[in-house]
């Protein structure tokens, strides 16, 4: 049986994509285009963009054109997984940006909710995780001095903080608080987001050796990341 010819272009349309020929979020030729291609109408053209669209594979916005879709990573909430190794496992490439590395003195906020007193001198760094070439968490992480003196030594471009934090801090309890928040201009700037795209917030505290090691804010883009959790009963 002769195969339509809508979906003849479906089909070119996903093994370029394979082929990674049309990256996410890279527009794709026009209607127009795509009928001149193939030598038909551009209706035929639009049934196959619609189908598309209907898979998830693409996306079409009016006078700008249509774009591959960028897959929404997942994480568990309820593990403390390794940034770097969750990207890869996604056969995709990780890289980081190290914005801050400093030491500080804790402010009334992260004095309260790591139990120190304030201006009491604690770590803290900034960083944005990649996921080829596009950021898809900003996190700011304070941490205690006395658990991990050299914390500030680290070359992150080798592991990320989370990990090396989990070497030398063997984990007792992870407490996390979920919400959605509205973009400020850092996150703007950060994430590459538009101002009304919301981001989901992890406020992260981790226990070690009976004290809060640290305390981490962790800033998703909705559009890029979902937060999944499993319970399993025995």
């Amino acid at each position: 049986m002769k195969q339509p010819l809508f979906k003849k272009i479906q089909d070119f349309i996903k093994q370029q994509i394979v082929e990674q020929k049309y990256l996410p979020n890279t527009k794709i030729p026009t209607e127009t285009e795509f009928a001149k291609m193939f030598k038909t109408s551009r209706q035929t053209v639009n049934k196959a963009l619609r189908d598309l669209v209907l898979e998830g594979l693409v996306e079409r916005f009016p006078r700008s054109g249509t774009f591959v879709k960028q897959k929404i990573a997942q994480t568990s909430i309820l593990e403390l997984k390794n940034i770097a190794v969750e990207v890869q496992q996604r056969g995709n490439l990780y890289s980081c940006e190290l914005l801050k590395l400093q030491e500080i003195k804790a402010d009334d906020m992260v004095a309260n909710i790591m139990n120190l007193v304030k201006d009491q001198k604690v770590y803290m760094s900034e960083m944005i995780h990649k996921e080829n070439g596009v950021p898809v968490r900003f996190d700011i992480r304070y941490v205690k001095p006395s658990l991990v003196p050299d914390y500030l030594k680290q070359d992150f471009d080798t592991i990320t903080p989370s990990l090396y934090l989990q070497r030398f801090c063997p984990v007792e309890q992870v407490s996390n608080v979920i919400e959605a928040v509205l973009a400020n201009d850092m996150l703007l700037k950060y994430l590459e987001i538009s101002r009304d795209e919301p981001c989901l917030l992890i406020s992260r505290i981790v226990t070690s050796q009976k004290q809060i090691a640290s305390y981490s804010k962790l800033f998703y883009p909705s559009s890029r990341y979902k937060l999944t959790s499993t319970f399993k009963s025995d």
